[in-house]
């Protein structure tokens, strides 16, 4: 980051200041985040960083205490008008965004006002970056909050380097479905402002990939996306944590004192640690009821096991989450009184915040850790417990919902609503030999050690980097007079010349049913008079089966691919190029035909060798739609050898060897052609530009849309024109 300065973006400053008794001091965060942005290497940068985050207090106490903050950035506070605070944070971020991101929507609380208030705060913190930035910025945006900003930063300064990375989990397509329209575009549409977008896992990725596919009609390949003209990476960045800090902190002399006070309190018994905030995707109930079922399956354990749960406070102000605590508490008491006695407890809760020497002591004291969230994006503190043991002795029992449970695999994972699992394994836990444990805490450590959260802050600000300075796409230009004027001249310098012509959507408009897209007499001319030109080679090259094309265009001296590849028509001949026996046709037509039904308008064309389910006569908005759930159920439906093709209204289902792209390579390698020209519409037609890229191979996309083709030309009227002059007698032969 020599030449760039790093602005982060967070809700939270890194620091907040506490007023007691009339004297303000600072307390500065210690969370994952900011131990991370501490941890990356600024030494060279020309500029000190800067972090933007949500002001937690006035202006006045800003302009008053800020010199009470450290030098490491340069801080700038966001102000945000107090009710516009109110519903952006409790309202849309945490009764929206965070419950159904973490699949409780049953908490969903939608009001409007909270989604205004929602786009007004990233608008407030868009207008604040705007004052800031420079053209060498890289803009990091963290979380849930934010994920209009990346757009709103975008459409400022279009060249901008901006990534973001979600803290939380991204949860099926379907689940985004739920939000209102106008939601879902703002979300999805803002993400895609950033050159690089990093989840915790690839779950995550792929359900955000499904997400803009099935909602926005947005394509991916290789989780790259292609959209307005950028290339936008999705990519999983699980977050680590500070290993050296928890793992060398087991030799501190407070926390060594701690521990000892621990292991005497508590002599004689195990001992189950647990710590979460007060939230209900943290599972506090379920392991309450697991406790439960542990002593009711094995009595035995009975006044020889203590359970320490501390719960930390979190967004008290949030109905639910005060709901939460009283449920929490009343189980603890319950609990307590059925199986206690008079001289043991068999929990010991705790509400409040834990110092950092007695969290490392409870850590390291314990020798079971019980971490089960119901839903979690990563989950910090099961890392923290495993680098915490330098002792290498202790048991991790986790919740497989955790974005944790992918890299700690010798953790003894568990379905959280399933207490007697729960209840089995701690009794694993409890009797596990030492040796057993050591060994699967040295191969977590290994990987916590190696990925610690340094290396992830510098592996995305790599690859936002990377990615930036890759995806950067000149938009394809149009074929203007002067840029025509250019290909014509290679045209008639050319003694050999081979010309792909796509047909609908290229040499006719899209007619609302297939069969009505004959070729005018218009079209009939241009092919004849570009054919009788002994120095070209004409070849239609289109979705259409064999017997359309022959009854239309058969008469001309022109060969003619069919199905995107699958016949061949050369000197006269069809034959038939790849192997393939339609017993597939078997399983889908069943599919396509149910959603005929579902969609008015819809129907399905039947080829040799492909099916393609046709919307353009359904009404626009249910066509998407469908289309939409349609691709989804193919593509986990259908074997490897077939594919899902997202065309100009239609959805087309054929088998991998058929590739306008390898029929286009292959014809392009015939002969030594001094001139190659591909026309094309749509999705089919990208396989094609993207197999012709030497330099005297030119590709043109027909319309809007993202493409890979050098120019672009508006529509069938220009395709015509463009080949009309390559006709003309003014182009030397």
């Amino acid at each position: 980051m020599k030449n760039n300065r790093l602005i982060i973006v967070s809700y939270r400053l890194p620091f907040a200041f506490e007023t007691v008794n009339g004297s303000t001091t600072l307390k500065a965060s210690s969370g994952g985040l900011v131990t991370a942005m501490k941890s990356l290497d600024f030494s060279n940068a020309a500029e000190k960083p800067v972090w933007v985050g949500c002001a937690d207090f006035s202006r006045r106490t800003w302009e008053k205490y800020k010199h009470l903050v450290n030098s490491d950035f340069e801080y700038i506070p966001v102000f945000l008008d107090r009710k516009i605070q109110q519903d952006f944070y409790n309202g849309f971020s945490n009764s929206v965004i965070w419950p159904l991101f973490h699949y409780f929507t049953t908490y969903v609380d939608y009001q409007e006002k909270d989604f205004v208030a929602y786009q007004k705060a990233n608008e407030a913190v868009s207008e604040t970056l705007a004052q800031l930035m420079k053209p060498q910025d890289i803009v990091w945006v963290h979380d849930y909050h934010f994920m209009g900003l990346p757009k709103l930063i975008r459409e400022r300064q279009s060249d901008a380097t901006i990534g973001f990375f979600l803290h939380i989990p991204f949860p099926s397509y379907e689940l985004i479905r739920i939000l209102p329209q106008k939601c879902k575009e703002y979300l999805l549409t803002g993400l895609l402002g950033a050159d690089l977008i990093g989840f915790h896992t690839n779950d995550y990725n792929i359900h955000f990939l499904q997400s803009i596919q099935i909602n926005l009609g947005v394509q991916h390949k290789i989780w790259k996306v292609n959209y307005q003209n950028r290339f936008i990476q999705s990519d999983a960045f699980p977050v680590g944590i500070n290993y050296s800090l928890y793992h060398d902190s087991y030799d501190n002399a407070d926390v060594v004192e701690e521990r000892a006070a621990l292991k005497n309190a508590y002599k004689g018994n195990k001992i189950i640690f647990s710590v979460d905030r007060l939230d209900y995707t943290k599972g506090v109930m379920q392991r309450l009821d697991a406790l439960e079922a542990f002593f009711r399956k094995y009595p035995e354990w009975t006044e020889k096991l203590t359970f320490i749960l501390v719960v930390v406070p979190s967004r008290d102000e949030i109905l639910k989450y005060g709901e939460r605590k009283v449920m929490i508490e009343q189980a603890v008491g319950r609990i307590n009184g059925k199986y206690g006695t008079l001289i043991w407890r068999p929990i010991v809760y705790r509400y409040g915040s834990v110092p950092f020497p007695q969290l490392v002591a409870l850590y390291t004291a314990c020798d079971v850790a019980l971490i089960t969230p119901i839903r979690d994006g990563m989950n910090l503190v099961a890392k923290e417990f495993v680098a915490s043991r330098k002792d290498h002795q202790g048991v991790l029992i986790l919740s497989e919902m955790t974005g944790a449970a992918n890299e700690l695999s010798t953790a003894l994972h568990i379905n959280p609503f399933d207490e007697n699992d729960v209840a089995d394994k701690m009794r694993i836990a409890l009797e596990m030999e030492p040796e057993e444990q050591a060994r699967r805490i040295a191969i977590m450590q290994r990987r916590l050690k190696e990925y610690d959260v340094k290396k992830w802050a510098n592996s995305f600000v790599e690859s936002l980097l990377n990615m930036h300075s890759a995806q950067q796409v000149e938009p394809t230009p149009l074929l203007k007079l002067e840029t025509n004027f250019s290909l014509q001249e290679r045209y008639a310098q050319a003694r050999s010349r081979l010309l792909l012509l796509d047909y609908d959507g290229t040499l006719v408009n899209y007619k609302t049913k297939p069969e009505q897209a004959a070729p005018p007499l218009e079209v009939i001319n241009v092919l004849g008079r570009l054919a009788s030109r002994r120095e070209n080679y004409v070849v239609i090259i289109s979705g259409r089966d064999q017997q359309t094309l022959d009854e239309w265009l058969g008469f001309l001296p022109i060969d003619m691919v069919a199905e995107h590849g699958s016949y061949i028509k050369q000197q006269g001949l069809w034959r038939r190029d790849i192997l393939d026996d339609g017993s597939w046709k078997q399983i889908v037509s069943p599919v396509l035909i149910d959603f005929v039904t579902r969609c008015p308008g819809s129907f399905v064309e039947e080829k040799s060798h492909s099916l393609a389910w046709h919307y353009r006569s359904a009404e626009s908005e249910t066509g998407f739609v469908r289309s939409r759930e349609l691709i989804n159920t193919l593509e986990n439906l259908l074997p490897y050898q077939l594919r899902v093709i997202d065309g100009n209204c239609v959805v087309e289902i054929k088998s991998t060897e058929t590739d306008k792209g390898k029929v286009a390579k292959q014809l392009s390698l015939a002969r030594p052609y001094d001139f190659v020209l591909a026309i094309g519409d749509d999705r089919t037609d990208e396989d094609m530009f993207s197999a012709l890229t030497l330099e005297n191979q030119y590709t043109v996309k027909v319309g809007p849309g993202t493409t890979s083709a050098a120019y672009r030309v508006e529509g069938v009227r220009e395709v015509l024109g463009l080949l009309k002059d390559f006709t003309s007698e003014t182009v030397p032969q």
